[in-house]
């Protein structure tokens, strides 16, 4: 276990060092300040829009995180010749693998914290919080983090800029919804979604490490697009029944539609997370179960196909 925890960590340092994941944060961050105008135009109907727009925010960079992680980081093990490194030592190849997942699993997981917060902050201030105390948070956050990660990068240090990170960015989403809550708007649906979109993003990175344990960067990423693409459309898939398509054709899709992970169950709609604290999370339990299960047969197949894998 220490081991998984050794290569988890690592693969989170790394991904916090990259300057890409920074940028798409401040892309979605911009997003989803971008739904407050959206919502404007709208008639009577403000929240309602920020919230749509604002959880498939969330859920859209969050996949994109977990595609670009869970595609590249363990072909650059190889291609940098660092897994060889590694290997010789007393650990297996499919603990090494599940060290990776748990790793670009907590890099997705802080971003959707910190994406959260800033979701809620705007929803906060719809409801009638002040935004000037909204922009105080973000601010006072977003400065904490950096004069913490800075000092950590210190030589004299003994902080980790990683633990910074992750401990800035749960205080950020803690903040948020302290403000969210206190302004009356009921944070249990809200919370409920990102919880799913937080599995979603697990299960997106077990499909990409399954991929990338024998194929390159740009097939994993288009296969496991595919599969998310083809995973939300599950439902359709299922019910099909245009005359343009022959029977083998329908079918082939409500087969894959069977096989494939079903990602509608992270992105169910305001109706079945309910709008009132006292909603059930029966619904949530049920759609974690089902990615915890999912995610768990994919790596163990990502780990029988990676042992069997000549990296010579």
């Amino acid at each position: 276990m220490n081991r998984v925890y050794a290569i988890a960590l690592n693969t989170l340092r790394e991904a916090v060092r990259d300057r890409v994941l920074y940028a798409v944060c401040a892309l979605a961050a911009f997003v989803l300040l971008s739904t407050r105008a959206l919502a404007e135009l709208s008639l009577d109907q403000e929240h309602r829009v920020i919230v749509d727009l604002g959880t498939a925010t969330i859920s859209l960079f969050g996949v994109l995180v977990s595609l670009f992680l869970g595609s590249s980081l363990l072909y650059k093990e190889i291609e940098r010749k660092t897994l060889y490194m590694v290997l010789p030592k007393p650990i297996h190849r499919h603990e090494f693998l599940v060290g990776k997942f748990f790793g670009i699993v907590l890099t997705g997981w802080t971003f959707v914290a910190i994406t959260g917060a800033v979701f809620l902050l705007l929803l906060g201030t719809v409801a009638g919080g002040s935004a000037l105390l909204a922009v105080a948070i973000a601010t006072g956050a977003a400065l904490a983090i950096g004069a913490l990660a800075r000092s950590a990068a210190a030589a004299s240090s003994k902080l980790d800029p990683t633990m910074v990170v992750l401990a800035g960015a749960a205080l950020a989403f803690g903040m948020a919804c302290a403000f969210c809550g206190s302004s009356g708007e009921v944070l249990a649906p809200h919370l409920r979604s990102m919880v799913l979109v937080a599995m979603e993003v697990a299960v997106l990175t077990a499909v990409a490490l399954f991929f990338s344990s024998f194929s390159t960067p740009f097939l994993t990423g288009a296969l496991s697009a595919g599969i998310w693409i083809m995973g939300r459309s599950a439902d359709t898939l299922q019910t099909i029944r245009s005359r343009l398509l022959p029977d083998e054709i329908k079918s082939l899709l409500r087969g894959l539609a069977e096989v494939v992970p079903n990602f509608n169950l992270f992105v169910p709609g305001t109706q079945t997370l309910g709008t009132g604290a006292d909603a059930p999370w029966a619904y949530v339990f049920t759609s974690l179960g089902y990615g915890a299960l999912y995610a768990t047969a994919l790596l163990a197949l990502a780990s029988w196909i990676f042992r069997r894998r000549d990296l010579a």
